[in-house]
């Protein structure tokens, strides 16, 4: 039975607990597969196979790269630039953004870039600063009302 798009397939399971109702579903998907012929159930437990080979590998390869990820918080428009450079050279933007990491750590290193005046007294207790880049409106705008409200400026 296909479902089209936005449509949901009632079960005759609904109101029952996940667990359960799962332990059913497979039941019944069994009970109905061992009516077909045995070409078309061996057919069956192949696609199934590979499937599972193929969930199996991807979830590996996902498991591998854990420890290369990381979850960085960018404005939209540095995204909007990240993904126009990808495009551009025709790579993903991952590579992108660790292409230019790496250049701009060398710089730095180097002393060709800094920190100086774009660091701002950070509220958390985690971190002494936040650093934000003049470019980055989003938290410019964030410091700006914070300065605003200590020196009574809304009150």
């Amino acid at each position: 039975m296909s479902k089209r798009k936005g449509e949901e397939v009632l079960s005759a399971f609904d109101g029952y607990d996940e667990g359960i109702r799962l332990l059913l579903e497979e039941t019944q998907r069994r009970a109905e597969e061992s009516h077909l012929p045995p070409a078309v159930r061996k057919k069956m437990a192949e696609l199934k196979q590979k499937e599972e080979e193929r969930k199996r590998k991807a979830k590996e390869k996902w498991e591998k790269a854990k420890g290369m990820r990381v979850s960085v918080y960018l404005p939209k428009s540095l995204q909007q630039e990240i993904q126009e450079i990808a495009q551009t050279e025709g790579t993903s933007e991952s590579q992108v953004m660790t292409y230019l990491l790496f250049e701009a750590v060398e710089r730095y290193k180097q002393k060709e870039i800094g920190f100086w005046g774009y660091k701002h007294p950070s509220e958390s207790p985690r971190y002494d600063f936040i650093l934000v880049h003049p470019k980055d409106t989003e938290r410019t705008k964030k410091i700006g009302s914070r300065k605003s409200q200590k020196n009574g400026w809304n009150a």
